[in-house]
């Protein structure tokens, strides 16, 4: 390990690459969060972006919540909505995105803050253009459904989305504890989700076992799996992923931060690669887990004893497993 070359930080900004494990709501920030709080009359944790940094970091799962959902009541306009996701993809384009799989917490803004959907989505979409228009960045959305809330939660906000399907819409997903699972009819959900012609993700095997990524695959049908580490601890169903073609939306600092996984040195991502999965790298909630895009690159080529080819895979891999068109990923890969 002494001897390991330095990270190539300027191959790895320069390679065309897509992020399509990155929450909206969790790319806030500490400038943005600051000029919405100013906005809304609202009194910020820290009066300056070091102290807001600091504020973001947490000490546990609950703590990371209360930061998360405190900087969503930020989020209140169109004009809000349109901030953030402009201000998060110029920030992507500047580490080599050409592409961003935004998830959108769905369930929260419909059925628990009661919100216009009408307007969250024209302030997401009005952002996007505005980046696209100035940078040339694609950009879809995932809006994400929250098991937490149940199942009838779960359709209820996905009739509001189903009933307003901009083309930017390009797949549903689902995000939350997997403890209901198996008790309740998410899978009906995902069903309806692809009559209405979108694609399925879903969050499994960041905390929980193996079997949430195969219940992922069987009852929700998805393409993708975010995070999916959890899938490790069943050498048949890595071997069904690999055989499939499921790819996994790898988070490694988000997996130390929230605990998934004691430390770094100990990640599973090395594991991943050599039993054949396609792994893409995501940054997940990159202001609270104090990491970015070209971070979990850094932590891969570390981690893995990557050389420029292994770090080539790893951005193709995310093309390739994105949801923009067909014609859009030729260019980009040609442009390697």
């Amino acid at each position: 390990m002494d001897d390991m070359p330095d990270f190539p930080a300027d191959l790895a900004r320069a390679l065309p690459k897509a992020e399509l494990h990155v929450h909206l709501e969790g790319s806030v920030d500490p400038a943005t969060l600051l000029r919405l709080a100013d906005r809304h009359g609202v009194t910020p944790p820290a009066t300056d972006e070091a102290g807001i940094r600091d504020w973001l970091r947490f000490d546990g799962f609950p703590s990371f919540l209360e930061r998360y959902f405190w900087v969503c009541g930020l989020l209140r306009t169109a004009d809000d909505f349109a901030d953030i996701a402009e201000s998060y993809l110029r920030h992507a384009h500047d580490q080599g995105a050409v592409h961003v799989e935004f998830h959108v917490s769905s369930s929260y803004h419909i059925v628990e803050r009661g919100a216009d959907w009408s307007e969250v989505l024209a302030g997401v979409v009005a952002g996007c253009e505005r980046a696209e228009a100035d940078t040339g960045i694609s950009s879809l959305l995932i809006p994400d459904l929250s098991p937490h809330l149940g199942a009838d939660a779960a359709h209820r906000a996905l009739d509001v989305v189903l009933a307003e399907l901009h083309p930017r819409i390009v797949a549903v997903g689902m995000g939350g504890p997997a403890d209901n699972w198996r008790d309740e009819d998410f899978g009906s959900a995902f069903d309806r989700a692809r009559d209405a012609g979108l694609r399925t993700v879903s969050h499994a095997g960041e905390h929980g076992p193996a079997w949430e990524v195969a219940h992922a695959l069987d009852v929700f049908g998805a393409e993708r799996i975010q995070h999916g580490i959890g899938a490790m601890g069943d050498p048949t169903l890595v071997a069904r992923m690999v055989d499939e073609g499921i790819a996994c939306d790898v988070c490694p600092g988000s997996n130390v931060a929230l605990a998934a996984v004691p430390s770094l040195d100990e990640h599973p991502l090395p594991a991943m690669l050599d039993a054949g999965l396609t792994v893409t790298l995501g940054s997940d909630d990159p202001p609270l887990f104090a990491t970015s895009l070209l971070a979990e690159y850094e932590h891969a080529w570390n981690l893995c004893d990557l050389d420029d080819d292994g770090l080539r895979r790893l951005a193709e891999n995310s093309l390739v497993e994105s949801f923009a068109a067909t014609e859009l990923v030729a260019g980009w890969l040609s442009e390697d």
